[in-house]
């Protein structure tokens, strides 16, 4: 393995870093205070591949003039419980965030609430749209579509994206349940972070300019060709993802790649929905008690773990010790921030 060189950063030197790249390429106040904060949650709390790696990636898309980075969404109710999002080719976390108080209070109010949203750019973990949502005692559920490059089980070219997911729900006395993953077996940016350290993947991950499965992580940003969890299992997950996000709400489909190809950007406009439920509509006044019991039921079995909690130990060591950056990492955002 090669042996990189690294300095420890604080969380706040971290988000400040963040946020100097983010308006260098164009982003303006308060969206970049959104981005600088996923970002620097994403150091905290993993993974760090959606952390500072991710910034070349957001100014690109600012620089190319790809994204807007003034955008400013507009939400609109269509039905009792349906919001409707354009992001104003801005990023979708940013909309997310503007529709949150209201998708709240409209599943407080029918039980069931959902948020679609196009014209979208997203880079990072789902799960900071769907955290919020547990914090305020509702169960979330997120999806989006992304650029093509899982091939379906048994096909021979990408159709779906990585096509990430997330849920979370609250948890009595304690921090919520959250987790959020790929549709793929590893995400791309897992996969550059292993190329860019020089180790090989712990598991064939995509496949190599031969077709075959790999663990080489050149070979796959080679082909740009990935594989999905569970096999056709995945692909299914990402079919569903699809159409949950970029059907529902309007989006660009994973294989519509014309316009990104034309910037030469890393994402799609794709789609997304943001299903909010509160579980006191539900009639189950124990549910409380169920979420408790089935994380009793994982806990201190074996070597199990609720899905999402080891981003918690992650939390508190970066909060104690900071984190470790690659000073070839650092001497490239310096570059990007103009420093």
């Amino acid at each position: 393995m090669t042996t990189v060189s690294t300095r420890t950063l604080s969380l706040g030197e971290v988000r400040a870093l963040a946020k100097t790249v983010l308006v260098s390429a164009g982003m303006d106040a308060s969206g970049s205070d959104l981005i600088a904060k996923i970002v620097t949650c994403s150091e905290r709390d993993g993974p760090r591949s959606h952390g500072l790696r991710m910034l070349p990636v957001y100014a690109q898309s600012f620089s190319s003039g790809y994204a807007n980075g003034a955008a400013v969404p507009k939400i609109e109710k269509i039905a009792p419980g349906v919001l409707r999002g354009d992001a104003d080719n801005g990023y979708y976390q940013i909309a997310a965030a503007a529709a949150r108080q209201e998708l709240i209070a409209l599943a407080r109010e029918n039980g069931i609430a959902a948020f679609t949203c196009a014209n979208c750019h997203h880079l990072g973990g789902l799960r900071f749209d769907t955290e919020p949502l547990a914090e305020a005692g509702l169960v979330a559920l997120a999806v989006i579509n992304s650029l093509s490059m899982v091939v379906p089980q048994g096909g021979l070219r990408p159709v779906f994206g990585t096509n990430p997911m997330s849920f979370a729900c609250p948890r009595e006395g304690a921090a919520p349940v959250v987790w959020d993953q790929a549709a793929s077996m590893v995400a791309l940016m897992d996969i550059r972070m292993a190329a860019a350290e020089g180790h090989e993947l712990p598991r064939p991950a995509g496949l190599d300019p031969a077709g075959n499965p790999s663990i080489d992580p050149e070979a796959i940003l080679e082909t740009r060709s990935l594989l999905p969890f569970g096999e056709h299992k995945g692909a299914a997950i990402a079919f569903m993802i699809e159409v949950l996000g970029a059907a529902l709400a309007g989006g660009t489909l994973s294989v519509d790649n014309k316009e990104r190809e034309s910037f030469d950007a890393l994402n799609i406009k794709g789609g997304a929905t943001l299903i909010a439920i509160d579980p006191e509509r539900f009639g189950n006044a124990a549910f409380g008690e169920y979420i408790t019991r089935i994380c009793a039921e994982i806990e201190g079995n074996g070597a199990a773990r609720v899905p999402g909690d080891g981003r918690l130990k992650k939390r508190a060591a970066a909060e104690a010790d900071g984190i470790e950056v690659s000073t070839g990492l650092l001497a490239q955002l310096d570059a990007l921030a103009g420093v």
